[in-house]
């Protein structure tokens, strides 16, 4: 009898516990949030890629108050600066005859990540407007290609897929827009670990792949 009596009141205790500590932390929350994506390196890509779409979709646990771990998916679209590359050839054609008018280059780039990552907030629980910092680790699959017209005859000039792992870096703000729904505004630097190379004059390209996110959106 005196074992079952200890029994009860740690299970008791236990619940009582349990109870005290659900009071201060966070619910689970679903977040999808949408906004552009800025190339910021290597060179190449900075120069003949132009501000892309960026799309995220996030489910976030809270194992304490003040602390969110983050699992993460998104998608990143860039899309070729054509008329820059062209811009760029346009001596080269002139020297073999070429008319630039006659010349087309279309293509894009795009990224599938995966992550997880924590999110420690900086600000009191309480309070209504949340800053907060983010940090995640992250799997990439990559795809790039891009096709060349020229008197409407098009031949693809690269299609390459890659798989690499990155790093994702920022901050933001989240405050509530009703009962049950936050807002979310977040500025996030992305580094994807891409490989460099040297063509045939000795000439170094490529490099890790940066870019910065500025997205909104919303948190359920």
């Amino acid at each position: 009898m005196k074992k079952f009596v200890v029994v009860v009141l740690l299970i008791l205790f236990v619940l009582s516990l349990n109870s005290v500590l659900a009071q201060g932390m966070r619910k689970p929350q679903f977040e999808v949030f949408a906004g552009v994506g800025i190339p910021l390196g290597p060179e190449e890509f900075k120069d003949y890629y132009k501000v892309g779409f960026s799309g995220h979709a996030q489910y976030v646990l809270f194992p304490s108050p003040k602390l969110g771990i983050v699992f993460g998916a998104a998608y990143e679209r860039f899309t070729f600066n054509g008329d820059k590359a062209l811009e760029d050839i346009t001596p080269f054609l002139n020297l073999i005859g070429v008319d630039p008018n006659d010349v087309e280059i279309t293509g894009n780039a795009s990224v599938i990540e995966l992550g997880v990552g924590i999110r420690p907030y900086l600000t009191p629980v309480e309070a209504n407007n949340q800053f907060f910092l983010f940090g995640m680790v992250t799997y990439n699959f990559l795809k790039d290609k891009a096709d060349l017209s020229y008197l409407g005859q098009s031949e693809n000039i690269w299609d390459e897929d890659d798989n690499k792992v990155g790093l994702a870096a920022g901050a933001g703000f989240e405050f509530p827009a009703g009962t049950s729904i936050n807002v979310i505004i977040q500025g996030i630097f992305r580094f994807i670990f891409t490989e460099s190379y040297k063509d045939e004059y000795g000439d170094k390209y490529g490099g890790t792949t940066t870019f910065v996110g500025i997205t909104g959106g919303v948190a359920f």
